[in-house]
């Protein structure tokens, strides 16, 4: 199933989940210093966290594009200005951090709350430059929230995503990581789902399988592979997903 033939509602409630996980284990980080380093290499947890408010604050701007029908970019001063939002954000106290991280969740969850019924089938544009139906603006949240939840570093993992979303996200990967220049060519295949490949009909491809957290974790860039079977004798390097 694509993100787009998940219901709204269903959306939503992964989208609480997440929120929720994500508010748990970054509190815990409250006397924590903002240089502390995270599980996602290269960034510390004042990156982190100010990376995941300006997001939140990103995706409002797309609400409100959905909900007045009137163009809101989600960064309007371009990547550039989104990376020094976040450098020059990144220095703050802890509490402050956590601060803005609640702050801004509440306003997106203020923004997507206000939506009528009609304003969830407006088209609006990506970071990336996809134009997407203002729906799928849950999904660009929970995909943060998850993900990033597992970066903190405080014990999340990918198998504590719901079975459910983590069945979703793992097609959703592998299309995105399948555009990506130096992708090889894989077959994926994990128990209950459908083998998945990012170069269909390529003779070449590597046989990689495992379970699906394992998976996310190592195509996502967040793991090296543990639990993970390859037909060769080493997975293959893979790109940046994201």
């Amino acid at each position: 199933m694509r993100p787009d033939q998940v219901p709204v509602g269903r959306l939503l409630d992964w989208l609480d989940a997440g929120t929720e996980v994500f508010a748990a284990h970054s509190g815990a980080l409250a006397s924590a210093s903002p240089g502390r380093p995270t599980a996602l290499p290269g960034w510390t947890i004042g990156h982190l966290l100010t990376h995941v408010a300006r997001n939140a604050d990103a995706l409002t701007n797309l609400a409100a594009w959905a909900a007045t029908g009137v163009e809101t970019p989600m960064y309007p001063g371009g990547a550039d200005q989104r990376l020094a939002d976040i450098d020059s954000g990144a220095g703050r106290p802890a509490g402050d951090l956590l601060h803005d991280v609640a702050d801004s969740t509440a306003r997106l969850r203020d923004g997507l709350a206000a939506l009528p019924r009609e304003a969830w089938r407006r088209t609006v544009r990506t970071a990336q430059g996809r134009n997407v139906p203002a729906a799928l603006i849950p999904w660009l949240r929970i995909r943060e929230v998850w993900i990033h939840a597992v970066d903190l570093g405080t014990g999340v993992r990918f198998a504590d995503l719901p079975a459910d979303l983590a069945a979703v996200l793992l097609p959703d990967v592998v299309g995105t990581l399948a555009t990506r220049e130096g992708c090889p060519a894989l077959l994926l295949s994990a128990p209950g789902t459908t083998v998945l490949s990012t170069r269909p009909g390529d003779p070449a491809a590597t046989e990689v399988s495992g379970g699906v957290p394992a998976l996310l974790g190592w195509l996502t860039g967040r793991t090296a592979g543990a639990g993970l079977t390859p037909s060769n004798t080493r997975l293959p390097t893979l790109p940046g997903w994201l």
